[in-house]
């Protein structure tokens, strides 16, 4: 192994990549924060009037800041033939292209995959959306709670809960956003290798559905047997004061708590080996509890601790501030608008060579959209003026 370098170095893996980003709202535009924390420069492509939803009503709301830090913002109007004209001419020094339009559209427009490829072959072109680009439901609407209702993650989750036979969850986390984003990430990562090595770039097709797919392959094998194994899943341990999370995976994980338990009897007992204690699961829970009941979450996950047991208090989002892991491992970029001061959150990946924390400022609505038309189009001032006044730019 490589020894840790004492510095960083100033050049970032991705510096000299150029990214024309048409998403909006959330799994496009973490793909392409990610890209922009790494070194790319990401044009985001906005309509004039508003731009991407997630701006709300005063234009730079904290939550855009999280998902666009580090892009440059051009407004153009993509319903207009000049401004379709505009977004094609940038697309054609783009390395990468990203969209998250309803499938179709992007073609509408000239500026699919066959379009902007067809004098040129190095192109890498991801799409995102909720089913792919063709099949039945390739015109069906898809936010984040219908993948994850379409994908069988509902399912498999209330089939765990104490109550299987209540309504389904109710979502306000976008899990099939993030995830389905950090593949688009990867995949244009895996692209771009390939395009080094042959000169040709590629069209990436992601989706929400089979993102979320990814996350229950236990259950889907499962679900391909005629006596599928009962799933007990990782329950929540109440203590005085709320409750720890203890996941009992392997012999040594069950070992380390009798240990920490004072229970040596539980580590001979048949019924909660590995086989049997998914069948024996709420006695299992009663053994625990039996202990851990009088201790507060805190003295119980240090205890476990100690004995090496997998654990952790419920942290809420406002515990992570103070996090003394997250505040060693520098997870948050103090970020500043015309507003207020906050945090937003830092890749969950570091380089030992390179910092990529994310960048402290958002792009207002069309801040860049006459420098850059100027610079990568050579575009005069009279003409900007021109398609301003029509509204094809802002």
């Amino acid at each position: 192994m490589q020894k840790k370098p004492t510095e960083k170095q100033a050049l970032k893996p991705l510096t000299g990549y150029s990214v024309l980003d048409f998403s909006a709202v959330f799994a496009g535009p973490i793909c392409t924060r990610f890209l922009s924390d790494c070194g790319a420069t990401v044009i985001k492509i906005e309509p004039p009037n508003g731009g991407d939803v997630i701006r709300g009503p005063k234009g730079n709301s904290r939550i855009f800041a999280h998902f666009n830090a580090g892009k440059q913002s051009v407004a153009i109007n993509l319903n207009d033939p000049e401004g379709q004209e505009l977004a094609r001419t940038l697309a054609q020094d783009a390395d990468i292209v990203i969209e998250n339009y309803r499938p179709g559209v992007m073609k509408k427009f000239g500026l699919d995959y066959a379009s902007l490829t067809e004098n040129r072959d190095d192109l890498v072109y991801c799409s995102i959306s909720g089913f792919g680009q063709s099949g039945p439901f390739v015109h069906h609407a898809a936010y984040a709670p219908i993948a994850h209702a379409a994908s069988g993650f509902d399912a498999a989750f209330a089939k765990v809960q104490p109550e299987p036979d209540q309504p389904p969850p109710i979502w306000s986390i976008m899990i099939a956003d993030m995830l389905t984003g950090a593949y688009a990430f990867g995949a244009i990562q895996t692209a771009l290798l390939g395009r080094e090595k042959t000169g040709r770039g590629d069209y990436i097709d992601v989706t929400m559905m089979e993102s979320m797919m990814m996350l229950i392959p236990g259950q889907i094998q499962n679900a391909q047997l005629e006596n599928p194994p009962a799933g007990a899943g990782f329950h929540p341990i109440q203590v005085k004061d709320g409750f720890v999370m203890i996941c009992i995976v392997s012999a040594k994980n069950l070992r380390c708590l009798c240990e920490a338990i004072e229970r040596p009897d539980m580590l001979v007992d048949q019924r909660y080996q590995l086989g049997e204690r998914a069948k024996n699961i709420s006695s299992f829970i009663d053994q625990i509890e039996a202990w851990s009941k009088p201790l507060s979450a805190t003295e119980c996950e240090h205890r476990l601790n100690q004995h090496e047991v997998p654990c952790s208090i419920y942290n809420s989002p406002a515990d992570l501030f103070s996090h003394p892991q997250l505040i060693e491992r520098e997870s948050f970029t103090a970020f500043s608008d015309k507003t207020s001061n906050f945090l937003i959150q830092n890749p969950p990946f570091k380089l030992a060579s390179v910092d990529i924390s994310t960048s402290n400022s958002a792009p207002t609505l069309g801040q860049q959209t006459h420098a850059i038309l100027a610079k990568n189009l050579d575009l005069p001032e009279q003409k900007l003026a021109a398609l301003a006044s029509r509204k094809v730019i802002n």
